[in-house]
């Protein structure tokens, strides 16, 4: 691949290397054309996580980098009088109850658990994977989940992030999400307003996510949710319950900055006392043809001209966010 061109002067002849530099492009043009739609899959129950064993570095499916897992449960310097951890366990007996159908997949879900935290020295649990391409236009990503009892200021959910590797901060762009305080499920999305000051739009969906048992439908069975990215900076978002005999809530033409999107997050955030597991499975989308970048066409329309250019490009990085605030997610320092 062509990583770097130099000016030459007038006494060479350039034209040789510009013809090589514009075959080059035209190539990493076509390989990108050829990889078509990507696939995105991964479910808990496959061969990477079997036996329970979901760990930072794990990687099963297609479609994602591996995940990273924080916090280590051996080196946290978090919370000494809890315990918590990352495994697949059932996601169908939630409240004492069997739940059917359910999110699991071979009786297994990814599970983030917790207990015995407190308020003044909560469990903030994260499970973080970049995708290995980032969300485009006609993309659609989907993931199933499901909440147990979640204590006091609590909260479980997911986030679809961009991951910054130059500053190592990843800005929230859209999160489903239960909370303690809430009784519905909650979406926001939009990005951050700032650092300190959560999402520019926030809505209550008319999906029930109650957290002690006493409502039917959802304590057990979970949900799927859906986001297409309908526009540069539009999606849309469907909450789909597994329960059939309740309708599903959609919302349209929610406008999303500061894109793009590249990285999952599952969290678990137990500031309360008492035991709390948050359940997600079955990752699933497809990502469009990768175009070549706005960089290499403009160096192909240049190139007759005689303007040669440095070109990078951006590699994933691997690197996990290390904490997050309660009630602020994502954003912080990685």
């Amino acid at each position: 691949m062509l990583s770097k061109i130099k000016r030459f002067d007038g006494s060479r002849k350039w034209a040789a290397v510009a013809a090589a530099a514009t075959a080059s492009m035209l190539s990493i043009g076509a390989h990108s054309a050829a990889l078509g739609a990507v696939s995105l899959s991964d479910q808990a129950s496959n061969a990477a996580y079997i036996g329970g064993s979901w760990a930072t570095n794990a990687n099963g499916g297609t479609g994602f980098a591996p995940w990273q897992l924080t916090p280590d449960i051996s080196n946290s310097g978090v919370n000494q009088g809890a315990t918590w951890g990352f495994d697949t366990e059932s996601a169908a007996n939630i409240f004492a109850t069997t739940a059917s159908p359910n999110i699991n997949t071979v009786g297994v879900a990814w599970t983030l658990w917790s207990q015995n935290a407190t308020g003044l020295d909560p469990v903030p649990q994260a499970a973080y994977r970049k995708f290995d391409y980032n969300l485009v236009p006609g993309a659609s990503f989907s993931v199933n989940m499901a909440t147990d009892a979640i204590g006091t200021q609590g909260a479980e959910g997911f986030q679809l992030q961009n991951f910054n590797p130059s500053t190592g901060y990843a800005t929230p762009i859209i999160e489903v999400a239960a909370f303690a305080s809430g009784t519905n499920y909650s979406v926001s999305w939009g990005g951050y307003s700032s650092s300190s000051q959560g999402f520019t739009n926030s809505q209550t969906s008319t999906i029930s996510a109650i957290h002690d048992g006493t409502a039917t439908g959802n304590n057990g069975n979970g949900l799927t949710v859906t986001v297409s990215i309908t526009g540069a900076a539009t999606a849309s978002l469907t909450l789909t319950p597994l329960d059939t005999s309740l309708a599903s809530d959609t919302l349209s033409s929610l406008s999303l900055n500061s894109l793009p999107i590249n990285q999952i997050e599952f969290f678990n955030d137990n500031l309360g006392s008492g035991y709390q597991a948050a359940y997600f499975n079955s990752l699933s989308g497809t990502d469009p043809v990768v175009a070549p970048e706005p960089a290499a066409l403009w160096l192909l329309s240049t190139l007759s001209g005689g303007t040669l250019l440095l070109i990078r490009r951006r590699r994933p990085c691997l690197k996990p966010m290390a904490f997050h605030n309660a009630g602020l997610r994502g954003g912080d320092i990685r």
